[in-house]
């Protein structure tokens, strides 16, 4: 949790994670130099005028306008693996690198891309050339058109439906204010059902526990023990933060176990829910750290007042098998819809 020398984003001008930001939100695509390419960069191909032919490519490729794709590798002409096109100094050699690219949230939109014609699996690699000059970041808002025109192509009456709700009147949302308020989503722990930077509109009428039953997806405050877990690590909560987890044990339920490969079983059975599986391990491996000391890896019996949460990523959540029971009382939410980005707009709370 130290800090690196030279990457503080409180700087001018910004290094760090502001700066990267800042640094894509200003760089525009309609220069005629060549743009650098860098490992783990989400980029936004656009149907730009005059660049028909080079679309049209990148098309039969599954490679489409307005669709976020994140760069998984990098190789030179000659087959070695770079981390950025910036350690080319011949241009051609630029244009020569391949780049392996893969949707952002693609494990979730199988059907999508068979419907698009697609039986190979993903990265598919694509030339720095090819792709340069009809791409942006994610971060410019020369993005935005792209991903609205996209949505709107793949499923209007959806998109129509959630733009109607988003344009709701005023009055009508700040006589809705206590009871429904919507909910980024601020880290990994839930992937590949929640993605970091997704945003839900969440329920928060009274006695939502009551409305809760094994599996659903609540969002809740954090019991002292994870407030004390997240303090000792130098981040701060306020007295509205709100974490999310989905609920697989409540009152009454017993034997709970941590087991190999950091599962959970209760009453002997494996936990309900997804396969946590299905998202990127955390480099450093914190979690492990953090479950050596767990309070949920033994408990013998739930009480009346308690439940057990899991995230969906269990290689970065911190949740039950971490801080141990959550407070029934604790739970003041649940997501009813997922209303951004708009390429993954869902109008029900059944995630």
């Amino acid at each position: 949790f130290d800090t690196r020398s030279g990457e503080s984003s409180f700087s001018f001008p910004p290094k760090g994670g502001i700066g990267a930001v800042v640094k894509a939100a200003t760089a525009s695509s309609s220069s005629s130099s060549f743009r650098e390419f860098r490992v783990g960069e989400v980029i936004v191909p656009k149907d730009m005028r005059g660049m028909e032919t080079q679309i049209n490519y990148l098309e039969q490729q599954f490679i489409y306008p307005g669709i976020d794709y994140r760069i998984m590798t990098m190789t030179d002409g000659e087959g070695n693996e770079i981390f950025s096109t910036e350690s080319l100094s011949d241009p051609r050699q630029k244009k020569q690198a391949l780049l392996a690219l893969r949707p952002c949230g693609w494990k979730l939109q199988t059907q999508l891309w068979k419907n698009y014609g697609m039986n190979t699996d993903w990265p598919v690699q694509i030339s720095a050339g090819a792709i340069s000059d009809v791409v942006t970041t994610r971060f410019n808002t020369d993005s935005a058109i792209p991903r609205i025109v996209s949505a709107f192509r793949r499923d209007w009456k959806t998109y129509t439906l959630a733009l109607a709700v988003a344009l709701t009147p005023i009055p009508a949302s700040l006589l809705a204010r206590n009871f429904v308020s919507f909910y980024v989503i601020p880290s990994a722990s839930m992937e590949p059902t929640l993605l970091k930077g997704d945003v839900l509109l969440v329920e928060k009428f009274p006695r939502v526990y009551e409305r809760t039953t094994y599996g659903d997806v609540v969002l809740f405050k954090p019991p002292p023990t994870l407030r004390d877990i997240v303090t000792s690590n130098g981040s701060q909560l306020s007295s509205t933060s709100l974490f999310v987890k989905r609920v697989v044990g409540l009152p009454g339920d017993g034997d709970i176990r941590l087991v190999d490969n950091n599962e959970v079983t209760i009453n002997s059975k494996p936990s309900i829910g997804p396969n946590r599986e299905l998202c990127a391990d955390e480099p450093l491996r914190l979690i492990d750290r953090l479950l050596e000391n767990g309070k949920g890896k033994d408990i013998d019996r739930l009480g009346e007042d308690e439940v057990y949460v899991l995230g969906d990523c269990k290689a970065v959540s911190v949740d039950s098998r971490v801080f141990g029971t959550l407070p029934k009382e604790n739970i003041v939410g649940k997501p009813l819809a997922r209303i951004w980005p708009l390429d993954r707009v869902k109008l029900s709370g059944d995630f």
